[in-house]
């Protein structure tokens, strides 16, 4: 064995990629770089230790590793498929074959940067006090030479590495080596080194999320390992690959769903130098992962000595991946077949702690729903008697050996309340209680409550709802009840004596303003001070609208014609009343065309758009405007029910009875 440059086997590679065209043209420059290179990359005389040593995995799925190349070994298989790397990798062989002569070892480390993924690697072959031989001529057999020192021969290779995704082609990832290599031969009193550099260029494609494409230029630059008195030439090989995940539990990273993971790899060899006597060589490899801690792999390992089978398997436990391969090593005579390796391939643990904060009330009503309108006499309840347990929720994340981060949130969950009552009278229910109450005329309060155990606390929740009697031309179907009831009960807006709204009737110029002005407080002298004045022509002293126009004028909400007049019976239109209600909103003019039918320059746009903004017009989403078309008295009451204004006097009134803040009246 003095004469050792070890040849044990090839393959492998890969990352990851997805459907550009542009990204499969660049695989296929690279490939098509290769051939252009073999000029240069002769036929190899010394061998290329990074090509044919793996470690347990790769050697148990036949060699084929280009389509997986996504952990630490991928810096001597594939450089390219360490891109999208999100925890730092670390592998690491080491063993002797060749009768226990050769030591085999192979380390590999790759961090992820933002600015890509960075790696080192090392692998070596050497072997130590080997016997020179020689063939005895009276049996012709080979034996020791005891008239020659034993020899030390080492082939390692250092390799630097770097990968990155490309941002301007999706899902295409281009990675590369540069490669130091090293050799000696010791012995009989001599020691001679050999040195060398190349470089190595792959890149990655995803064309779909369960199909990855790779390929990997070895040694591009062809070149040599110089002795001091000799050289040696590298040769190269273009290794072409695939990565599929035919079964697997999340879509579309599998190409069926299913719950275990099966995955497949096919790995193609081309010498570079047809001539050189290397032969085209193929790899095939399967993956199945029953369980997520244990993978079973076979594979089909072809060689230039032969073509072998491989077995093996994996075992994850957190961040670490053990490996074990039985794989016949073809033209290696007296090899141990049985390869281990151990990885760092990263993981994130995540562990969430729960601890109580706090109790409040969880009473939910299911039917009716809070703040809810009838006319019924008897209504059904039901609701949920929880309390609502605030907790504060810590979730950790490990990556172990790397970092531990953590983060405390709110989270909530609920648990029934005990000896729960409706406005104190017991009703022996728990969880989802169903009962009925009769309702009085107005606005009703119905409390529900129980008690939280250990503690003993009360907890409660008060269901609010407003028996009405509708109009009778505005039943409890139509489309504006809610505003027109509530309006009405505010005595913002009144129907007429024979209790009809007449809610399509247009509304006057007298009547919003009306409407408008009870929304505010009117002090008594001035309000008795505009019942008698006259301001404008047509709007005579004592009438019922009189004192709110005058005191409309006063505030500058509204004003009058030119001609002195004010005209009080005149039906607005859609544009007018909107903006009268705008700037009774003090909404700030905004210019745009808010409706599909409205001009530019329609003089009213300043007004509709910052209405439209505000939520005033969510009655009208998907229609026209319709600006001159008269606007009826449901819209009004529409529209003036969304202003801030009155939604406060809405929330007073449900939550203490009467639109004014004031006291809680007594429950």
């Amino acid at each position: 064995m003095t004469n050792i440059k070890c040849q044990m086997t090839n393959k492998s590679r890969n990352p990851k990629i997805q459907i550009n065209k542009f990204g499969i043209w660049i695989l296929f420059v690279i490939w098509i770089l290769s051939f252009g290179f073999s000029a240069i990359a002769d036929t190899g005389t010394t061998i290329d230790v990074s090509r044919t040593i793996y470690t347990g995995r790769t050697l148990g799925m036949g060699g084929a590793h280009l389509g997986f190349s996504n952990d630490g070994e991928g810096i001597f298989t594939n450089p390219s498929g360490l891109a999208k790397l999100e925890f730092p990798q670390l592998v690491g062989l080491s063993r002797k074959l060749f009768l226990e002569e050769t030591q085999y070892s192979i380390y590999g480390w790759a961090v992820p940067t933002q600015w890509g993924t960075f790696g080192l690697g090392y692998v070596g072959a050497s072997v130590g006090g080997s016997y020179a031989t020689a063939r005895d001529p009276s049996t012709n057999r080979i034996v020791i030479n005891p008239s020659l020192e034993a020899v030390s021969y080492e082939n390692s290779v250092l390799l630097l590495t770097a990968a990155r995704d490309l941002p301007w082609v999706k899902n295409l990832s281009l990675g590369g080596n540069i490669k130091f290599f090293n050799q000696s031969l010791s012995g009989g009193g001599t020691f001679t080194r050999g040195t060398g550099m190349n470089i190595d260029l792959s890149g990655s494609y995803k064309p779909f999320p369960y199909l990855l494409m790779a390929a990997n230029l070895q040694n591009i630059l062809g070149g040599t390992i110089n002795w001091s008195n000799s050289q040696d030439k590298l040769g190269g090989y273009t290794k072409l690959g695939l990565g599929f995940n035919l079964l697997g539990p999340l879509t579309p990273e599998a190409y069926m769903q299913y719950g275990q993971k099966v995955a497949l790899a096919f790995d193609l060899d081309l010498p570079r130098d047809m001539l050189s006597g290397n032969s085209l060589l193929m790899h095939l490899g399967a993956e199945w992962t029953p369980i997520p801690y244990i993978a079973l792999r076979a594979g089909i390992n072809q060689e230039n000595g032969g073509t072998g089978l491989t077995f093996g398997a994996g075992f994850k436990h957190s961040a670490f991946r053990f490996d074990y391969a039985y794989a016949p090593r073809p033209g290696i005579t007296g090899d141990t077949p049985h390869y281990f390796s151990l990885s760092y391939v990263g993981d994130r643990v995540v562990t969430v702690d729960k601890k109580l904060n706090r109790k409040e009330s969880g009473v939910k009503f299911l039917k009716p729903k809070d703040r809810s309108l009838t006319s019924a006499e008897v209504i059904t309840i039901v609701c949920e008697a929880q309390a609502k347990l605030v907790l504060d929720k810590k979730t950790t994340w490990t990556v172990p050996g790397i970092e531990t981060t953590s983060e405390v949130k709110p989270a909530f969950d609920y648990e029934n309340l005990k000896e729960v009552k409706k406005g104190g009278q017991p009703l022996n229910q728990e969880g989802t209680v169903e009962t009925t109450e009769g309702l009085k005329l107005g606005r009703n309060v119905i409390r529900i409550s129980g008690l939280a155990v250990p503690e003993k606390t009360e907890f409660y929740g008060d269901l609010k709802v407003l028996k009405i009697i509708p109009f009778s031309d505005a039943s409890m179907e139509y489309w504006a009840i809610e505003p027109i009831s509530l309006s009405s009960v505010l005595g913002l807006i009144k129907g007429y004596p024979d209790n009809t709204f007449k809610p399509d009737k247009g509304i006057s110029r007298a009547e919003l303003t009306a409407l408008l002005m009870r929304t505010g407080s009117i002090d008594n002298e001035k309000w008795n001070k505009a019942v008698s004045e006259i301001r404008f022509s047509d709007v005579a002293a004592g009438k019922w609208y009189t004192a709110y126009i005058n005191l409309g004028a006063e505030l500058g909400l509204i004003t009058g014609y030119p001609n002195g007049t004010f005209q009080p019976n005149k039906i607005l239109t859609r544009a007018e009343g909107v903006t009268l209600l705008a700037r009774y909103s003090k909404l700030p003019e905004k210019e745009g065309a808010a409706f599909p039918d409205l001009k530019p320059k329609f003089w009213a746009n300043k007004y509709i758009q910052p209405a439209k903004d505000a939520g005033l017009l969510k009655y009208l989403e998907g229609q026209n405007f319709e600006p001159s078309k008269p606007l009826p008295r449901a819209e009004a009451a529409e529209i003036l029910y969304r202003t801030p204004p009155v939604q406060q006097k809405v929330n007073n009134f449900w939550e203490y009875g009467n639109p004014e803040m004031g006291t809680p009246e007594a429950r």
